[in-house]
């Protein structure tokens, strides 16, 4: 599918048309025409290509109209966009308000900062083969966070650093349990984690003195043999849980915004934002294993 993403940051509609603006350039770009045509109807993300979730529709009074308004919204990627026409002078002076809202990803010179866990589980969603090519230190600390916003009553700490041990992240959970997190960034999804990474991992469990481990894997699968080992390993006493790429995409949920539309909706129009906010509940949390 094209990308049809825009390159602007703000649009501000007159009387004449559309002004887009850029942060990046001194220059704006004017459109000398009404159209909603700068919010495409679409059926699909743009980015990610799920089915968007559309809400739209239209109030009168007395013939005439007070507000016309749709949402699309993508609750993979969070992509969406929103445009509304409010008259609620029913066609008298002052004049009707216009207002078109669409999401960007937010962009950075270089390297991705800490500190945004959000913008970087949106462009995974929208780009999962990047996880193959991002920096492996980048990559435990996203896997922290997601550990931290899906137990919540949990003390996740990064410790990824040269000999480190194979552990890159602690997680003690909120019965006082240590568990011990390998993360394993690899250059292609299409082969499987071996059972080399599950014998590693126990020793590092018997040096540490634990009895719970995770492996992270951006892969899509652990091989049969990887399984069987954590089979055997319970047998001891020792509990390994494995999350292949499947089970990190589901696991990013909690750490993606839920709804970011709310926000500037309601800063234009509460009773809408309202509406919507009872048409599209909250972004469901999906099981992690």
């Amino acid at each position: 599918m094209k990308d049809l993403s825009p390159s602007y940051d703000a649009v501000e509609l007159t009387v004449d048309g559309f002004i887009l603006r850029d942060d990046d350039s001194d220059e704006d770009q004017y459109i000398d025409a009404f159209d909603w045509a700068i919010l495409p109807d679409f059926d699909l993300c743009v980015y990610c290509s799920h089915r968007l979730v559309k809400v739209e529709g239209e109030e009168q009074e007395d013939g005439h109209l007070l507000r016309d308004y749709c949402l699309w919204y993508c609750r993979n990627c969070r992509f969406w966009q929103s445009r509304i026409y409010s008259d609620p002078y029913g066609g008298c002076m002052p004049g009707p308000d216009n207002w078109a809202y669409i999401s960007k990803l937010r962009e950075f010179p270089g390297e991705i900062p800490d500190g945004c866990s959000s913008e970087f589980a949106s462009f995974i969603r929208r780009n999962p083969n990047f996880l193959h090519t991002c920096d492996p230190t980048k990559f435990e600390k996203l896997v922290a966070d997601v550990f931290r916003a899906n137990f919540k009553n949990s003390e996740v700490i990064h410790v990824g650093k040269p000999d480190d041990g194979g552990i890159d992240v602690v997680m003690v959970d909120s019965e006082t349990q240590q568990w011990l997190i390998q993360v394993k960034r690899r250059g292609s999804g299409s082969a499987s984690e071996g059972v080399a990474t599950i014998r590693d991992m126990l020793g590092s469990m018997i040096l540490n003195g634990a009895a719970q481990a995770i492996i992270v894997s951006n892969v899509n699968q652990f091989s049969l043999r990887a399984k069987q080992a954590t089979d055997k390993a319970r047998g001891l006493g020792l509990t390994i849980r494995l999350v292949d790429k499947g089970i990190l995409n589901r696991m990013l949920e909690p750490v993606l915004p839920d709804r970011p539309w709310l926000g500037p909706i309601r800063s234009v129009d509460e009773v809408l934002a309202a509406r919507l906010e009872q048409e599209i509940p909250s972004d469901p949390e999906m099981p992690l294993w």
